[in-house]
């Protein structure tokens, strides 16, 4: 299994045990705990950064353009590979969690869905592996409850789903309005899009859930969490 070694890049185990230099012990790493946040999607997938308590980076990946679901994994996974890479680098440790599947919806039991977000799982944890990262999964209602302070729907103006409004609001307040922000105005699409002088613009929800579930870490019960191997 490799890990980060600020000479080769990523080393493999057995090479950091025969390392007489232990350089990587007197670099000064940037932030003491980082967390990855991921909102996994085959259309957009949120990946969000959030350091020390505090949120640094709230992005995603948009996939719907891939031909296919393995298209759309290897390019998650690639930019997955640099985020990782990127983190470990800057922290003295860093950790990943992404939202558990959904078993039940509407109180239907979807196997395709299973199976879809299983397989995106899968490269979540493969590529984390690589940098001995560690992954979790949380349950949706409870990020929702313990860092955005409600999982309960509600209404808004900007075409938001009403579930996923509270946690776009939340991230509004944080000051990270510019990062999920995206100009509509060369689309047709109207659903979930809202008006701002004369252009059309829509909060990228994804995102900011990813936002929401970086900050679990720092801010949420550890209990809660499910190690996914």
């Amino acid at each position: 299994m490799g890990r980060s070694c600020p000479v080769y890049g990523t080393a493999v185990y057995l090479d950091c045990l025969d390392c007489d230099s232990k350089l990587c012990k007197s670099i000064k790493r940037k932030y003491s705990q980082v967390c990855i946040g991921i909102d996994q999607s085959y259309n957009n997938t949120g990946i969000s950064i959030a350091a020390d308590g505090e949120l640094i980076k709230v992005k995603s990946v948009w996939l719907d353009k891939c031909g296919s679901n393995s298209e759309r994994r290897e390019k998650l996974r690639k930019v997955l590979d640099k985020v990782l890479k990127s983190c470990v680098d800057n922290s003295e440790n860093v950790v990943c969690i992404l939202e558990r599947i959904r078993l039940q919806s509407r109180g239907f039991i979807n196997i395709d869905y299973i199976k879809s977000i299983g397989a995106l799982n899968s490269v979540i944890v493969d590529v984390c592996s690589l940098y001995c990262v560690q992954v979790y999964s949380v349950d949706t209602r409870c990020w929702k409850s313990q860092v955005i302070g409600t999982s309960k729907p509600k209404s808004n103006r900007y075409g938001v789903p009403d579930e996923k409004w509270p946690t776009v609001e939340w991230l509004l307040k944080q000051g990270f309005g510019a990062d999920i922000l995206i100009d509509m105005s060369e689309t047709r699409k109207s659903k979930g899009t809202f008006v701002r002088g004369n252009k059309k613009y829509m909060y990228n929800n994804d995102a900011a859930d990813s936002a929401g579930i970086a900050m679990f870490w720092f801010v949420g019960e550890h209990e809660k969490l499910k190690e996914e191997k």
